[in-house]
């Protein structure tokens, strides 16, 4: 019966392709004119009279009998019909069924349990075609046009991230998903949002003719976080602790380093204010700082911070030298992350680190030294009265010279930024550069000795300063002959020390292991990389949980730090002074519309099976 109503509700598009039926008239007239040679046995006359009569009898039985004939009638009909383009109008959901679920799986959506309740909320919009689309710093598509029962279980493995949110690039992201009349569902608390406002997305979607719909979930609002942290210097840490609740509170602070407790302390934040908190020298303590507050609130991800100081920041320094007062060892210890260890040309220890020396060595001393540098280490030798040739030495040391100026031979970081043509030098050694030795500061006088200079000795680097070290009780006397140069009067020498030591090791900017959550790591080929809770290879790392992450070669702490991210009371979308958040009643009630449903294609394969069938039809015979 359904069928027959079927048919009766059959229209066509094309109705004057019917008039290809008349083509089944030319097909019987043929089949009535083409003669059939027939073999009759007579056994007597009397029967001719019987077999005329059969004949006239049988004149559409021959049609009936021909298997031949009745493919191609049919397949006339069939490819008739084809190009009348038969539908038939029926109901069917707007947009194919198809709806985008955008999920909020920002930091605030941890709340209280905030992202769970979005998970149920989403189950009621599932569809027959399902996208979900995870909304953190950047959209991210979990799966496209899924059926519910896998959508649905997709969404149960979801969990909320330590990111902010950018709502409207998810919803341009599901708009480009769907065909017109689809349905995009957002889930979110509305907290906060980075990129243009979800609203301005709406309408741009619901332009294009998607119905999009925002769903509100809450929870409680009650919370005390770090919301920002900083580097004060290389080895002080600053955070901010921000209470959001009307009153005031003691926090608890825990702080602790590779898993092992330093700090405690209690601080008490006025209601809606903010206090800072310090920990000081981090940089003598590599490794993971934990920064812990003790409070029972809503959301739990902003209560932790941490840090990160990778052991390479730490530079050891072995100063070899006889000189007391040498200002040299007051400016490395001025630098960040550097540990200098004095030691006497007598008595030198077992060699590791970055070695200066600046006073003559004893023979095991230098072969110690040379033994070193050739295995791959680096020394930095700073002339003095009684410095001798050392084939580690860059250069060939001459006679003293008297009074000279300074010219930069080649640029080089160790001297960007110093004023080394002011400094006046009473006296030097007359040296010239070793064969492979490079030149970086020289003499102004016609003999242009290597002042300083550097070259690799066997694995290792050997630089020579000619800048040699005050002597002395009073190193700030210019008639100190002990003085050869004023180079340590300079407010840049300091800076001149730090410089080198990173030309040595290479600068490490501690920033470069602390970020915050929603940045992208990208890498030339997929690695694996272990974040907080889990492990992944992949070539773009997205930073969206609060902890450590190890990449080949580097770790990285994370943190939230987004005081809007922490602010739980500041919710609901609003546009001027109209809230256009969804109640949370709204549930998926699908959109039916009356469309066309073509046949047309479907005639065409039956016609063309026709075709083929025929084809072997006539080859079974034996006529083709």
């Amino acid at each position: 019966m359904a069928l027959l109503d079927s048919f009766s509700a059959l229209q066509f598009a094309n109705e004057a392709g019917l008039y290809a039926l008349l083509s089944i008239i030319p097909l019987i007239i043929i089949y009535l004119l083409r003669p059939r040679a027939r073999k009759i046995k007579i056994p007597s006359v009397m029967f001719l009279l019987d077999i005329e009569k059969k004949k006239r009898l049988n004149i559409f039985r021959k049609f009936l009998k021909d298997p031949l004939f009745l493919i191609q009638l049919l397949a006339l009909i069939i490819i008739s019909l084809a190009i009348a383009a038969p539908f038939i109008m029926a109901n069917e959901e707007a947009g194919g069924g198809s709806t985008v679920i955008i999920l909020d799986g920002s930091a605030s959506m941890q709340a209280d349990g905030r992202f769970e309740k979005a998970v149920v909320e989403a189950n009621k919009f599932l569809s027959a075609k399902n996208t979900i689309i995870f909304a953190e710093s950047i959209p991210l598509m979990i799966m496209k046009e899924a059926p519910a029962s896998s959508a649905k279980d997709a969404l149960s493995k979801l969990k909320a991230k330590a990111t902010v949110v950018d709502l409207s690039g998810a919803i341009i992201l599901g708009r480009r998903m769907l065909p017109e009349g689809g349905r995009i569902i957002v889930i979110s608390d509305f907290i906060s949002w980075n990129g243009d406002s979800p609203e301005i997305a709406k309408k741009v979607a619901e332009a294009s003719g998607i119905k999009v719909d925002f769903i509100t979930v809450s929870g409680r609002t009650d919370n005390i976080g770090i919301v920002n942290g900083w580097f004060e210097s290389a080895g002080d840490y600053k955070i901010v602790i921000k209470n959001f609740n009307r009153d005031a509170r003691d926090v608890k602070i825990d702080v602790s380093i590779n898993d092992k407790n330093v700090v405690t302390n209690s601080i008490n934040v006025k209601g809606q204010s903010s206090e800072y908190f310090s920990i000081s020298d981090l940089n003598l303590n590599p490794g993971t700082t934990k920064i812990s507050i003790g409070s029972e609130d809503a959301l739990p991800v902003d209560n932790n911070a941490f840090v990160y100081m990778p052991p390479s920041m730490q530079r050891d320094v072995l100063y070899i030298t006889d000189n007391q007062k040498s200002p040299s060892i007051v400016a490395l210890n001025l630098i960040p992350n550097t540990k200098v260890t004095k030691a006497g040309p007598k008595s030198v220890p077992s060699m590791s680190g970055i070695i200066v020396a600046s006073a003559a060595l004893p023979q095991d001393a230098v072969k110690k030294l040379s033994d070193y540098v050739s295995s791959g280490g680096t020394a930095v030798i700073i002339a003095s009265p009684d410095l001798k040739d050392m084939d580690i030495l860059p250069v060939e040391l001459g006679t003293l010279g008297n009074k000279t100026s300074l010219n930069i031979a080649r640029q080089s970081t160790i001297t960007a930024g110093i004023d080394i043509e002011k400094t006046n030098v009473n006296k030097y050694f007359k040296a010239h550069l070793k064969n492979t030795a490079v030149g970086l500061i020289e003499s102004g006088d016609k003999e242009k000795s290597a002042i300083l200079a550097y070259w690799k000795y066997g694995k290792g680097t050997v630089i020579y300063s000619g800048l040699a070290d005050p002597r002395g009780n009073n190193i700030y006397d210019p008639l100190n002959e002990n003085v050869w140069n004023d180079l340590h009067t300079l407010v840049e020498y300091p800076l001149f020390w730090k410089q080198m030591l990173e030309w040595i090791k290479g600068s490490l900017d501690v920033t470069e292991y602390n970020a915050n959550t929603g940045m992208l790591m990208k890498f030339p080929a997929s690695v694996t990389a272990n974040t907080p809770s889990d492990r992944v290879t992949t070539d773009t790392l997205l930073l969206d949980e609060v902890g450590i992450f190890e990449v080949p070669g580097k770790s990285i702490a994370v943190n939230l730090y987004n005081e809007r991210e922490s602010n739980l009371v500041s919710g609901d979308l609003t546009i001027g002074q109209s809230n256009v958040s969804a109640p949370k009643e709204l549930v998926y009630k699908p959109e039916t519309i009356r469309k066309p449903r073509n046949f047309d294609n479907y005639f065409i394969i039956g016609g063309l099976f026709l075709v083929f069938l025929e084809l072997y039809y006539l080859r079974w015979r034996g006529e083709l």
